[in-house]
C-alpha cells in the first residue's frame, strides 16, 4: 500500500462520488484553475429539469466528473458568484462587457486562486493534441492511467497525468522525448515513467516507478478525450412530465440544530388522505434525488410511489443543495434529527393520513430510519434498502474485499494486504483518544503495519504518506460514529413493520453479512412484522448487474429495478391502507 496510486480502498456505505455525464441544456461556463502542482478543469451548467437562473452545478472534470450543486448561485449582467458549502469554497467573478468571460477568484482554506471562465457551447471544450492511456496492475487494483498532451504554437507542449480509475487528474507532467525513448516525470507525486515507442507509433511500453515500486505500464493512443461533446447517458426511467400528482418544493426546520432543509413533496391527487414515505439518502452529501452518475433513484422511487397513491418527501442533505447547515461536522445522529424534522412536517399536512407515514432509507439511510422509528411509536413502517445490520468496521472490511473481488482480484496475498491496511487504519482511530493528533495516529498505524506490511527503508516515507491520507479520512466525526455504531440494539426497539431488501451482488453492504443480523435483531426485539429479502442479480443501487462492481453503476441504463419498485409499493400499501382501499 504505497503512494497515491497504491492508496488503500476505504469506500463507505454509499458512493460519495456524484459524477454526471449529462449534456446540459442552456448556458455553459468552462474554466481551468492552476492549483500549483495540479490543474482543475471546471464546467458550470444548469441542473437538468431545474430553474437555470438559480440552480446550477459545477462539474470537476479532473475529479472523475464529480458534480457539486452550487450554493447561493447568483448571476447578473456583471457578476457571477457562488459557494460550495461541502468544500467551504467560494467564487466571485466579473463578467466581461460582451458577456463571454468571467474573471475572478476561487477562495478555499484561506488561499486564493485565479479562475477565468468562458462561455462555451459544448460540454467538452478541451481538445488535447494527443492522448495516451494504459492499465497498470498495482498491489490492490488495476488502474487506468492517461497522459494528455497539448501542443503549443511555439512548438512546446503542456502535459498532464490522470489516474482515471481513481478519479484524480490534472497532475502536471514534464515529458522528454529522445528518439524512441519517452521519460515522463511527475514531481508532485514522486513518480516517473520510462518507455520505448514502437515503430508503428501504436504503443509506448515501459515502467512506472514511484516510492521504490516499479510496475509495468504500456500506453496506447486514446481518442476518448477528443470527443467535442459528452453524450448524455440513457436513463430511461427518469420521470418526464406531465405528472399525475402534485409536485411541491417545500422547506422545514430541524429546530434542535437550527438547520433549514429543502426538498420536494409529491402528493397524489385524491379527495382522501393518503399514506406517505420519507426517502433517506446514503452516505456523502446527497441531493434530494440521491443523484449519482446521471441516475436519480429517489426521483424514480418517489414517482412510482406517488403514481400508486403514496405521498413522498425527499430532501437535500444538510449543507447540500438548498438546505442549510454543515454537512462535514455532522454524524448519523445529527442526520437522524433532520429525518425526524421531515417526519414532523408531514404529520402536519392534512393530505397525509394520520399515523400512516413511514421511512425508506438507502444505505446509511438504513441506519437513520431505525434510529427515528426506535424512538417514535407513530412511524408506520420502515423499508431498509441495503441497510446495515453490523457495525461500520465490519461493513468497511467486508466492503474492501468484495470491491476488489468484483474488479477481478483473486490473489489471496493481495486481498490480505488490503485488509491488513484497513484494519490498521480503522483500529488505530477506534482505539485512540478523540484528541489524538494526526502524527500520533499515523505513528500508531505505522507500528501495526510494520508487522504485516514490511517495507524497505526507501518505501517508508511513501507508505507513511498513504497512511496519513487514510487516517485523515477515517478520523472524521462521521466516520468515528459509523465505525462503532451497532445497528442491532437500535433495530430491537423498532416495533413497526419492517421490510429489508438487499441485492445479491451488493459489494458495499453484503447481504450475507447484514440481512441475518437485521433479521435476528428484529426477532430479539419481539417484532413479528418484518421481511428480509435478498434479490438476485441486483447491486447496491438495486440495478440489474453483472458483477456488482462500482464501475458498473454508470454503464447500466437501469436506475432502479422495476421489481424493487413494485415490491416496495405493494408492501407500503399493504401495511398502511385499510382493506377496502388496497
Amino acid at each position: 500500500m504505497r503512494s497515491l496510486f497504491l492508496a488503500v480502498l476505504l469506500s463507505v456505505v454509499a458512493p460519495a462520488v456524484n459524477a454526471a455525464e449529462e449534456k446540459p441544456v442552456g448556458q455553459i461556463w468552462y474554466g481551468v484553475m492552476d492549483a500549483g502542482f495540479r490543474e482543475f478543469r471546471f464546467r458550470i451548467e444548469p441542473v437538468p429539469d431545474a430553474d437555470a437562473a438559480t440552480v446550477q452545478q459545477l462539474v470537476s472534470l479532473d475529479e472523475g466528473g464529480r458534480v457539486f450543486r452550487l450554493d447561493d448561485f447568483r448571476q447578473n449582467d456583471s457578476q457571477l458568484q457562488f459557494r460550495l458549502n461541502v468544500s467551504k469554497a467560494e467564487y466571485s467573478g466579473t463578467i466581461s462587457d460582451n458577456g463571454s468571460v468571467v474573471t475572478g477568484k476561487w477562495t478555499q482554506r484561506g488561499r486564493d486562486f485565479d479562475l477565468v471562465f468562458r462561455k462555451v457551447d459544448a460540454a467538452h471544450t478541451d481538445r488535447p493534441s494527443e492522448v495516451w492511456s494504459g492499465v497498470m496492475n498495482t498491489l490492490f487494483q488495476k488502474l487506468t492511467m492517461r497522459i494528455r498532451i497539448y501542443k503549443q504554437d511555439d512548438g512546446s507542449e503542456i502535459v498532464y497525468l490522470d489516474s482515471v480509475t481513481q478519479k484524480a487528474g490534472g497532475f502536471k507532467v514534464q515529458r522528454t522525448v529522445e528518439g524512441n525513448e519517452w521519460t515522463i516525470a511527475v514531481d508532485s507525486l514522486g513518480g516517473s515513467f520510462k518507455g520505448t515507442i514502437n515503430k508503428e507509433k501504436s504503443e509506448v511500453k515501459g515502467k512506472w516507478t514511484q516510492g521504490g515500486v516499479t510496475l509495468d505500464l504500456s500506453l496506447a493512443p486514446d481518442t476518448s478525450e477528443a470527443d467535442a461533446v459528452v453524450k448524455a447517458p440513457s436513463r430511461p426511467q427518469t420521470p418526464k412530465p406531465p405528472f399525475p400528482y402534485l409536485v411541491e418544493d417545500v422547506t422545514f426546520t430541524n429546530e434542535t440544530d437550527g438547520v433549514r432543509l429543502a426538498g420536494t413533496l409529491t402528493v397524489p391527487k385524491s379527495a382522501t388522505a393518503c399514506p406517505a414515505a420519507i426517502l433517506i439518502s446514503g452516505s456523502g452529501p446527497q441531493d434530494r434525488d440521491e443523484s449519482l452518475l446521471g441516475h436519480k433513484p429517489f426521483w424514480i422511487i418517489a414517482d412510482h410511489l406517488s403514481r400508486h397513491g403514496i405521498a413522498v418527501l425527499r430532501f437535500d442533505d444538510r449543507g447540500t443543495g438548498v438546505s442549510t447547515g454543515d454537512f462535514q461536522t455532522a454524524t448519523s445522529e445529527d442526520f437522524s434529527r433532520d429525518v425526524e424534522a421531515a417526519f414532523e412536517y408531514l404529520r402536519r399536512d392534512p393530505r397525509v393520513e394520520k399515523n400512516a407515514t413511514g421511512l425508506i432509507g438507502h444505505s446509511e439511510g438504513g441506519i437513520l430510519a431505525p434510529m427515528v422509528a426506535g424512538r417514535r411509536s407513530d412511524v408506520a413502517f420502515v423499508i431498509l434498502l441495503a441497510g446495515t445490520g453490523v457495525n461500520g468496521r465490519e461493513i468497511l472490511l467486508s466492503q474492501g474485499q468484495l470491491v476488489l473481488k468484483a474488479q477481478g482480484v483473486t490473489d489471496e496475498a493481495v486481498l490480505k494486504a488490503q485488509r491488513d491496511m484497513q484494519v490498521a487504519l480503522i483500529d488505530t482511530v477506534i482505539n485512540a483518544p478523540v484528541d489524538a493528533t494526526q502524527d500520533e495516529l499515523v505513528a500508531s498505524a505505522m507500528l501495526i503495519l510494520a508487522d504485516v506490511l514490511p517495507a524497505d527503508a526507501s518505501e517508508e516515507e511513501t507508505l507513511k504518506a498513504a497512511v496519513s491520507a487514510g487516517i485523515e479520512r477515517v478520523k472524521s466525526q462521521w466516520c468515528r460514529f459509523f465505525l462503532t455504531h451497532e445497528p442491532g440494539p437500535v433495530l430491537k426497539k423498532v416495533k413497526c413493520p419492517v421490510l429489508a431488501l438487499n441485492g445479491e451482488k451488493d459489494v458495499q453492504v453484503d447481504p450475507q453479512l447484514n440481512l441475518p443480523a437485521i433479521r435476528e435483531a428484529l426477532r430479539q426485539g419481539g417484532n413479528t412484522r418484518f421481511e428480509t429479502v435478498e434479490l438476485p442479480g441486483l447491486n447496491h443501487l438495486f440495478q440489474t448487474c453483472r458483477t456488482g462492481g462500482l464501475s458498473e453503476y454508470q454503464t447500466i441504463e437501469e436506475t432502479v429495478s422495476p421489481i424493487v419498485l413494485e415490491i416496495m409499493t405493494s408492501w407500503v400499501r399493504q401495511n398502511t391502507l385499510a382493506p377496502s382501499a388496497k
